[in-house]
């Protein structure tokens, strides 16, 4: 685990020139700092409309040994539908996982329209993909981005490139 002490926020603090951020980031930056919103940048300068991102999924399953079946998938069709995720959305300014959030909440957005940005790339978001070592192949860019970019202890470049070198490794294993 990373030894961090700084519970601020750099870019409200203005030690930082911008922030990764969600849609959660509104209310934490309203009134503290003139701010927007644009996609994170690609090495090859690809589009955002074609770019996808990690959702950040709040998932509800029903387990095979559930004894009620019906119920639960009656709860769960009621908690997942239209006019539930309308009212998730207006609570928390989370974006449903719907591919369709931006047209299916066209009102919200009007009313709220510094939420659009994140609602337009929700239609484009994927899961994080569950694959051999993934624990380890997070770590390991976790600590050589927090190393050289948050700590300054290693140059970016080099801390980086021997991360990618470990997570090729890493991902190629079975």
């Amino acid at each position: 685990a990373s030894q961090e002490k700084y519970t601020g926020d750099a870019f409200v603090d203005g030690t930082a020139a911008m922030a990764v951020v969600g849609p959660w980031a509104i209310a934490t930056y309203k009134g503290k700092v003139d701010w927007g919103v644009v996609p994170v940048p690609t090495s090859s300068g690809k589009d955002p409309s074609e770019i996808h991102t990690f959702s950040d999924a709040k998932n509800v399953a029903m387990y095979s040994a559930c004894k009620s079946r019906g119920t639960a998938g009656d709860v769960l069709k009621f908690a997942t539908s239209k006019e539930q995720d309308g009212k998730f959305l207006a609570a928390t300014g989370q974006m449903p996982l719907r591919k369709d959030v931006a047209s299916t909440y066209a009102d919200y957005f009007a009313k709220n329209p510094d939420y659009q940005t994140f609602a337009d790339q929700a239609a484009r978001t994927t899961d994080v993909p569950n694959v051999p070592n993934s624990i380890t192949i997070w770590q390991t860019f976790r600590d050589a981005y927090s190393k050289s970019v948050i700590f300054g202890r290693q140059d970016p470049g080099s801390a980086l490139d021997g991360a990618a070198r470990t997570i090729d490794d890493l991902a190629s294993q079975p």
